[in-house]
Parts: C-alpha cells; sequence; structure tokens
C-alpha cells in the first residue's frame, strides 16, 4: 500500500492540477530535518489530471516518524506552497 498525497499546494509545479498531485509518485526528499517533494519540477507543460491522486513512492527522510523501511505509512500527506511536506513529523 502507498500513502496518497491529498493535496498539493504547489501550484508552479507541472505534476500540480486542480491543487491536486498527478505524479504516479513522488520522493519525499530534503536535509536537514526538512522535507519536501523531490519530484517538484517547473516546466512549460503540465501532466493531465487523471483522477487518481498522486502516491508517495519513497521517503528519503529516516527521522520521520511515518517513514518504514523507506515508505511512507501516514494515511495520507499534504504538500504545501514551497513544496514541503507538512505531514512530516520528527518521531
Amino acid at each position: 500500500m502507498t500513502t496518497a498525497v491529498r493535496s498539493c499546494a504547489t501550484t508552479s509545479c507541472s505534476f500540480n492540477g486542480d491543487h491536486a498531485c498527478n505524479a504516479l509518485a513522488i520522493t519525499i526528499a530534503g536535509a536537514e530535518s526538512q522535507a519536501s517533494c523531490g519530484t517538484f519540477v517547473q516546466l512549460d507543460a503540465r501532466r493531465p489530471v487523471t483522477g487518481d491522486a498522486g502516491r508517495v513512492g519513497a521517503c528519503h527522510r529516516l527521522e520521520c516518524s511515518y517513514n518504514s523501511d523507506l515508505m511512507c505509512t501516514a494515511e495520507g500527506i499534504e504538500v504545501t506552497d514551497t513544496a514541503t511536506c507538512a505531514t512530516y513529523t520528527v518521531a
């Protein structure tokens, strides 16, 4: 089971459509206690809305309480307008 991206406020991302993530899977990356969407990209193209919410494919934030063997175990995550993971919680 993979975790759904419940909402994404990063409207400048090519995978954002109507505040929803349209990537098949995203990677949560970041550095120094800051979790961010590593899949964020600004291009002159948009992935079309598919109806299915994006998923968290991998999480590189080992200190997050939802990380289990590089997989996110949260019920869902929210991505802010600055592409940070608002669900990130240090254990």
